[in-house]
């Protein structure tokens, strides 16, 4: 199986624009836990659990306490260091993997559950959203799930966010979205605006969607 990352000048642009965050910043998603929507139906996520743009692993650690197998992916190297400090400190296991989230198609692993709290609306292009789904679905069991929390649109929202009909599209063979609703998020509390080097709203609409694979 490879790891090279699809190869789209974009991506990539966005992929190093995070390994920069991650080197001189508090970005302020981490947390180290889950945004609360996870939380909130933690009793459905199911292992084995693929958390698909894990950065420094708090939910992939939360879950991991409640007892579930759990595979953490991200394209960040610095990240995934944080993310297996953070599973050492905390006692629990995760197989925490520096990987391109664009590279699912080649992977041989399924998992019953996936967990992605702001990775599909970095992709802001339709076919890369569409390549990644068909990833997902790749790993994904049939009849299993993905739960995923999202930039909605708005004019806060970096890139413009996601819409209801961008979400729908990406997710609309193979799939059935069982529900797509507003939801609320978590910053770091920690988190100094004048630190970071974009600029960010701490009050972004939020979709949390959660999508069954259906074929």
């Amino acid at each position: 199986m490879s790891n090279k990352p699809f190869v789209n000048e974009a991506v990539e642009s966005t992929q190093a624009g995070f390994a920069k965050i991650y080197a001189e910043s508090t970005p302020p998603w981490d947390t180290g836990k889950p945004q609360p929507p996870f939380v909130a139906v933690a009793d459905q996520i199911k292992g084995p659990l693929l958390d698909c743009g894990c950065g420094t692993g708090g939910a992939s650690v939360f879950f991991a306490a409640r007892g579930l197998a759990v595979t953490g992916i991200d394209f960040v190297e610095q990240a995934i260091a944080m993310a297996r400090a953070r599973a050492a400190a905390h006692g629990v296991t995760v197989d925490f993997r520096v990987m391109d989230a664009l590279t699912l198609n080649a992977w041989d692993k399924r998992f019953a559950s996936i967990i992605d709290s702001g990775l599909f609306h970095i992709y802001d292009d339709a076919a890369v959203r569409q390549r990644y789904a068909e990833g997902l679905a790749h790993v994904l069991e049939p009849g299993g799930r993905l739960f995923l929390f999202s930039f909605a649109d708005g004019p806060k929202a970096p890139g413009g966010g996601v819409s209801r009909a961008a979400l729908q599209a990406a997710f609309a063979e193979g799939w059935e979205i069982e529900s797509l609703d507003y939801a609320e998020g978590e910053v770091n509390p920690g988190f100094d605006p004048a630190s970071f080097p974009e600029k960010f709203s701490l009050d972004i609409k939020m979709w949390f969607a959660v999508i069954r694979r259906i074929g």
